[in-house]
Parts: C-alpha cells; structure tokens; sequence
C-alpha cells in the first residue's frame, strides 16, 4: 500500500529518530507529503510535561492579573478584601447566612439568570456587610464582574466628578454600575435624606431593574424603615418597589459582633485598672 499525505513513517528510518536521554520520548517524527519524506521535530515526553506546566502558570498569571483588574474597578475598600467564606466565623447563629452565602455564589448563574438579588436587614452589628462582602470576593475569585460599596461611598463618588468631569463623570460611573453583572450596595439608608441623594439611588437602582442584573443590599434599617427612606417627595415607594422585586428580603438577626468586641475591649481595660 502506498503513503498517504501527512503519515508518519514506521518503517527502518525510525532507527534514525532522536530521542530524550531523560525520558526516552522521541524528539523527532518522519512525515511524509506528496511522497516526500521529512523529519520534523517534536516535544518528547518531559519537554511536553514542562511546556504544559509553564503554559499552566502563564494561564495563572493571567488569571491574576485579570483578578487585579477586577478587583480595582469593584470599587472595594482594601478593608473588606479580607471579607471570605474562609475567614467566616460561624456559630449556632449565623450558620444559616453562611450557607445562603455559600448556595449563591454555588448557584451564580441562576441567580444572574433570574436577576435573583438580596436585601439583607437587621441591626446594626450582625455581619450583613461581612456577608455581603464574602458573596462579592467569591465571585470576584471566580472572574465574575462584581462592584461593591457603600451607598454613602457610591454617592461621594458621583459628587467628586462634578468638579472634575461635570455629569459626563456620573455617566460614567453609573455605566460602569451598568456593566458590573452583580452590585453589592452596602448600608443603604445611611446616607443624608436629601433629594438629591434619593434621585441617585433611584436611578441606580432603576438602572439595574431595567438591564436585568442582581443587586446584593443591606441596611440597618427594617423594611418600614427603609421604604420611608427612600420615599420620594411625591409619595411613591418607587425606589422601594424595585428593590423588593429584585431582592429577597432576609433579615438578620443575633447578637452585634461590634458590642461584643466593645465588651472584650471593656474587660482588658478592667484588667489594666485592677
């Protein structure tokens, strides 16, 4: 039978075929085209190991450097970086926002899908930002365009432009909200009770209602609360609405970790006055 294009040669010309003193792989094969012998080299077996560790590290490299990036455009304090499921001190109380934690990021997609946000509420000092901020951290881990802030934060932002850009720099920022497939808006109801600042917040929110894309939100506030804050001046609970379409209440309850902290810090000073 005759050669056919691209085969590799098996016959005695083999015998002439280099191969690696270290694993004893070939670094050559014999191919023939158009009846036309010629030896090409090849990557015998360690060098193959080697190629596919080095492309293995430039691919992590990558990752990070597009991690880095994320990480800078998520708008999050250095402060909250170290927000993680692996940091999550999980006691008899707030085992089951662990899990809620946990369940979403496992399920992003189809929280993304259905635009399945949260509104985490309750006192202050329950860990609502902590689990906010471990939702945000996870997905950014797994490259998912995520923003993170405090409303207060996002506000002083758009505010900062104005001297700078004008509202081309609101535009901006609210497009890059736009971009971000999950928003993360901490301590919503803590900022003044001005116009102004109610027009912001509904326009960042109406913004995510309409493109489809989750919020996460927490507040110190009750539900009440919260509505009568973000009422507008004409009365309509507009703001209120689109968040409760777009998220799911769950409050958050036990013990402030703050007053706790406060109290150990209590005890160490008696000890230094005793």
């Amino acid at each position: 039978m005759g050669k056919t294009l691209g085969s590799t040669e098996t016959l005695g010309s083999q015998s002439n075929i280099k191969t690696c003193s270290e694993c004893g792989g070939k670094k050559e094969l014999i191919i023939n085209i158009a009846g036309i012998e010629k030896k090409v080299p090849c990557l015998c077996h360690c060098e193959s190991a080697e190629y596919k560790r080095l492309q293995e590290i430039e691919e992590q490299k990558q990752k990070m450097l597009r991690l880095e990036k994320l990480r800078s455009h998520s708008l999050m304090g250095k402060q909250f970086e170290s927000c993680t499921f692996e940091n999550f001190q999980m006691n008899n109380q707030n085992k089951g926002m662990y899990k809620l934690g946990r369940n979403y990021c496992e399920n992003w997609q189809e929280m993304k899908e259905n635009n399945m946000g949260l509104l985490l509420y309750g006192p202050p000092g329950t860990g609502k930002t902590f689990l906010a901020f471990c939702i945000a951290n996870e997905l950014l881990n797994d490259m998912v365009p995520v923003i993170a802030i405090s409303s207060i934060g996002l506000l002083n932002r758009i505010k900062e432009t104005y001297n700078t850009w004008g509202r081309d720099g609101e535009v901006e920022i609210i497009n890059n909200l736009k971009n971000a497939n999950l928003l993360v808006l901490d301590d919503l109801g803590a900022e003044n009770n001005t116009s102004w600042a109610k027009e912001k917040i509904y326009e960042i929110i109406d913004s995510r209602y309409r493109d489809k894309k989750p919020c996460i939100i927490t507040t110190n506030l009750d539900r009440e609360g919260l509505k009568r804050k973000l009422t507008g001046n004409d009365g309509v609970h507009r703001t209120y609405d689109r968040i409760i379409e777009m998220c799911y209440p769950v409050e958050v309850k036990g013990r402030s970790r703050r007053a706790d902290a406060a109290r150990g810090k209590e005890d160490i000073i008696r000890k230094l006055i005793e």
